[in-house]
């Protein structure tokens, strides 16, 4: 008769997944090939459910499940213990004991380790890895049903009900089978990664080896030897041999952690040639199973056995270079230089931005990755003499990402030149970029930045704000006379490059030659005037500032509501105007497939409620037009001193920059307010053909559309199971800590750690004067507004226009990436609120509560408790 609850692992593979679990099935698919795997057996799933219903557990689990609070940690313990009590006390129904020891005795071996094998476990999202028990030398079948019952509990300890919380992986369906093998009583033992987890390199073998088992490396209770191997030609490229003070070995009841003999603490634990065999068995895993392993491996008598293995979780997903060439390929964050966002995009979202970007550049050159975009700068490593001058860029959107760019292509500048193609060869490459809309848009440009210069700013930032909202328009009549699915696909494939790219940097041209009209001046003032101006002044209170009148309009809105008592709805004249005007943003707004704020205006309404309670709006505004007449003031002293200087002629050239540049630059936040209402235009279109994949059974929902690709929607197939994929990869990713700004086609990454200066300093880039003492409040997006209370220092990633009405709380800024010109930088001068952009990995070196000393003018930030 066939065995209902034990397996053999030799007769199971990943087919068998939902009934052994990910470990099990993972020995089961080495043992079929051959790889030298301790033999064993698996107690199934089916064991772990007939074992809690034998024994009446799982109505218990249940009832004390329903108690779980994710946030209340000392609930969570009480819970667990007593769900453990059950197991302990519980028996293993005979017909269970039976099969265990048919299998058992067939070991030939009484010392055997035992192991959780959860269904769960070790997904491409999650990794489970370290959250079961595991238990060495079980030696005698009563030992053995102990560890087994122990193992089981051990689905339900503290650590494994949070993780599946915080994974939203809930209920008690999930079920738990059991490795049992025999004991190799390891000299040395180890871990090792067939891709390098420090800097994610798929061409980097990293190994770890510690005397005895292979406890103390898992435990922390030793420093292991470590190599890192060249994975394509086994050479090894560093070797460091630790000092290994403790190791496990195996007892007559389990096991110890002992004093490593002192002649051999200092000593390799790993020949070259055993590290060598131990490459060559790691790469055949890594091949089998396509993707990199995390494996665990142990040496007696002269051979390597595999332990364990599983897919690694934690790597960034590896950019693929076309028609599988082996040449160093470098890659931008091409969302965090240009907008400063970290966030990944939705699928459908990748796939309008890849359009436009395949437009300008060649296609190999646009890749994606983990939801981001990433472009080709490889061939930048020809403009070497320019590198200094990209690195001091003062108009990078993200600072460091030039620096990371530029440190990347100096560290690779040999490999880069010796692969290098002539010139010639490269000719037709550059000539790509050279189309009939691309000469168009040159051209048009060019008119656009001459009227700035020619005609009085008054009639420029007219004709910018006539010409984007004419586009728009344009864009609107058009849509109406789409019908079909098709056709309405077809018109977003067509105005890609227009709504992202054409349109807004054309806006843009109209005020481009204020962007450095303040340098201009600051450079005249210094050559003339000995005392130092604070021009930071004349960047407060710009007006024709779309985004800073989005703000004052709230504060005007909330001041309204408070002195008349008005019922504050959507549907109020006052919020519906507001919504007609700004609606079409959101947080994400680049990505239509984030919903925006006229779908949702439940976030403008609590932000309007949180001005009233502050009673705020009234110091805001009044601060607002007194930095407008500071800003004047400046301006008409400094004309002065410069004519009592002699300086008459220049004294009328600063004046006419400075005045300028304040009624110019706030339009340059005009482009992304005109792009986002073509982005919202898009989202429209889109649903509409989400209703029609809905009618047509191929969607649960019209938003499952941006769940999916272009090329799905074009096909004739039902995209549930898609949608629901696609839609986990990207929960996964918003979660994502860090992103590199540069990968390359190695899958190395690379980030940028920021500078310390001490143990309590951090330094990021300064970009908005003043010093500011307050608490850290760490904020993944505008949605968590309400955690944020007045003068605290709010520390995330990036920001966006949908942040902007939070500065008007706020006592000072940090976020991880950005630059002098983002858009947090100049919303933070506008305000007069001390900000720091550019810190390395702030929200998670910062904590909410920490008081901090935050310094706009030096880029640094001290932590004081």
């Amino acid at each position: 008769m066939e065995n209902k609850y034990v397996k053999q692992l030799k007769d199971i593979s990943k087919k068998n997944l939902e009934q052994v679990g990910g470990k099990a099935a993972n020995l089961g698919e080495l043992l079929k090939t051959d790889f030298p795997v301790p033999d064993g057996f698996v107690l199934t799933i089916n064991a772990y459910n007939s074992f809690i219903e034998y024994n009446d557990i799982k109505a218990k689990i249940e009832v004390l499940i329903e108690k779980i609070d994710k946030d209340d940690f000392e609930n969570i313990k009480i819970i667990s213990k007593e769900i453990r009590k059950l197991f302990k006390k519980s028996i293993i129904p005979k017909n269970i004991t039976a099969e265990i020891n048919q299998f058992y005795e067939q070991l030939e071996q009484p010392q055997v380790v035992v192991r959780s094998s959860a269904a769960k476990e070790d997904s491409p999202t999650t990794s489970f890895a370290g959250l079961y028990d595991s238990f060495l030398n079980i030696n005698g079948k009563e030992q053995l049903y102990k560890h087994i019952k122990l193992c089981w509990a051990s689905l339900w300890n503290v650590r494994a009900i949070s993780y599946r919380l915080q994974h939203n992986i809930k209920g008690i369906n999930l079920g738990h089978a059991v490795v049992v093998q025999k004991l190799i009583q390891a000299d040395k033992s180890g871990i090792l990664f067939t891709a390098n987890p420090v800097n994610n390199r798929r061409d980097q073998i990293l190994i770890n080896s510690a005397w005895g088992l292979g406890e103390a490396i898992v435990s922390g209770d030793v420093n292991p030897d470590q190599w890192i191997v060249n994975k394509n030609n086994e050479q090894i490229l560093v070797k460091e041999i630790a000092e290994k003070k403790k190791m496990t070995v195996w007892k007559n009841k389990g096991t110890e952690l002992v004093d490593v003999p002192l002649e051999k603490q200092k000593m390799t634990t790993l020949s070259d040639d055993e590290v060598h065999e131990l490459s060559k068995l790691a790469k055949k895993v890594a091949n089998y199973y396509n993707s990199p392993q995390d494996i665990e491996w142990g040496f007696y008598n002269n051979n390597f056995y595999l332990l364990q293995t599983r897919p690694i979780t934690t790597l960034f997903p590896k950019i693929e270079v076309d028609n599988g060439s082996n040449r160093l390929r470098v890659y931008i964050n091409f969302l965090l230089i240009d907008k400063v966002m970290p966030e990944p995009l939705t699928p459908l979202g990748v796939d309008i931005w890849k359009l436009y970007l395949k437009r300008i550049l060649p296609a190999d050159w646009v890749k994606s990755a983990a939801g981001r975009l990433f472009v080709d700068i490889t061939e930048i490593s020809r403009l070497e003499r320019w590198w200094n001058k990209l690195s001091n860029n003062s108009f990078a959107m993200d600072p460091l990402t030039i620096k990371t760019m530029i440190s990347t292509l100096q560290k690779n500048k040999d490999t880069l030149k010796e692969q290098r193609k002539s010139f010639i060869k490269l000719i037709p490459t550059l000539l790509s970029f050279i189309s009939p809309s691309f000469l168009k848009f040159v051209f048009t440009s060019m008119y656009k930045a001459l009227y700035g210069l020619l005609f009085s700013p008054e009639k420029v930032v007219e004709k910018a704000y006539q010409y984007g909202e004419n586009q728009i328009k344009l864009l609107k009549e058009e849509t109406k006379s789409l019908e079909s699915k098709e056709e309405k696909i077809a018109f977003i494939e067509e105005n890609a490059l227009s709504v992202y790219y054409f349109i807004p940097l054309q806006v843009l041209y109209y005020v481009i030659n204020s962007l450095n009209y303040l340098q201009k001046s600051k450079k005249i003032i210094r050559k003339h005037l000995d005392c130092k101006y604070d021009l930071s002044i004349v960047e407060k209170s710009l007006p024709n500032n779309v985004t800073t009148e989005m703000a004052i309009d709230l504060l005007k809105i909330a001041q309204k509501f408070a002195e008349t008592k008005e019922n504050l709805s959507t549907e109020h004249p006052e919020i519906k105007n507001f919504l007609d005007k700004y609606g079409h943003r959101t947080y994400l707004e680049v990505d239509p497939g984030v919903s925006r704020w006229q779908e949702k205006p439940e976030y403008i309404i609590d932000l309007i409620k949180s001005y009233m309670k502050n009673k705020s709006y009234q110091k805001r505004l009044s601060k607002f037009y007194q930095d407008r007449e500071r800003a004047d003031q400046l301006i008409a002293e400094i004309n002065n001193k410069l004519k009592e200087k002699g300086a008459h002629r220049q004294a009328k050239k600063v004046k006419k920059l400075l005045t300028n540049y304040r009624k110019l630059f706030g339009v340059r936040e005009l482009p992304k307010y005109i792009m986002t209402k073509g982005v919202a235009i898009f989202r429209e279109i889109l649903l509409e053909v989400g209703e029609e994949l809905k009618l047509e059974s191929r969607l649960n929902s019209k938003n499952d559309i941006f769940f999916v690709r272009l090329q799905d929607i074009k096909s004739e197939r039902k995209l549930q199971d898609i949608v629901e994929e696609n839609r986990e990869m990207y929960k996964k990713e918003l979660k994502r800590s860090s992103v590199p700004r540069v990968v390359t086609s190695t899958g190395e990454t690379i980030y940028y750690p920021n500078i310390k200066k001490a143990d309590n300093v951090l330094v990021g880039i300064p970009v908005s004067a003043g010093v500011q003492e307050g608490k850290v409040r760490v904020l993944g997006s505008p949605d968590e507004a309400e955690k944020l209370n007045k003068g605290d220092i709010l520390v995330t990633k990036a920001t966006n226009p949908a942040w902007t009405p939070l500065f008007l709380e706020i006592g000072g800024l940090i976020t991880e990436m950005g630059g002098p010109i983002s858009h947090g930088s100049v919303v933070a001068r506008e305000y007069g609120v001390p900000a720091i952009a550019g810190l390395h990995a702030a929200t998670t070196s910062l904590k909410d509560g920490q008081i901090i000393r935050l310094n706009g003018e030096t880029g640094e930030v001290e932590i004081i408790k």
